[in-house]
């Protein structure tokens, strides 16, 4: 058995993810996604419909990034942002039906690589 120490630990869990995410990363390239954008499509795909702020908490993606994610996917056609009836603050996401097409072809290759 390996003797880890505490303090390796967080380096050990940052390798596992890195090699993890290359593998992920490499995949969403041939689709033109970043990881962020793709945790935001994914995040929307199953939730539905959901405003900024649970979406950020859900994909974990700070204001400020997925602020410029949304333009982009917006942009691009696979989300929708509309203003919420019932708070003209709040504005709700969700997918087009070319980001659920889009994730949906996606998530096949990422499953068989998990």
């Amino acid at each position: 058995m390996m003797n880890t120490t505490v303090e390796e630990l967080p380096i050990l869990l940052q390798k596992a993810r890195e090699y993890a995410v290359n593998t992920m990363r490499n995949t969403l390239a041939t689709h033109d996604l970043t990881e962020q954008q793709w945790r935001v499509i994914r995040s929307t795909f199953e939730s539905g419909e959901l405003n900024a702020q649970e979406l950020a908490r859900k994909s974990a993606i700070l204001g400020p990034s997925l602020s410029r994610i949304l333009n982009r996917l917006e942009e691009d056609g696979i989300l929708n942002r509309k203003v919420s009836a019932a708070d003209q603050r709040e504005l709700n996401i969700s997918l087009t039906a070319k980001g659920k097409r889009l994730h949906n072809k996606v998530l096949p290759t990422l499953h068989n690589q998990y």
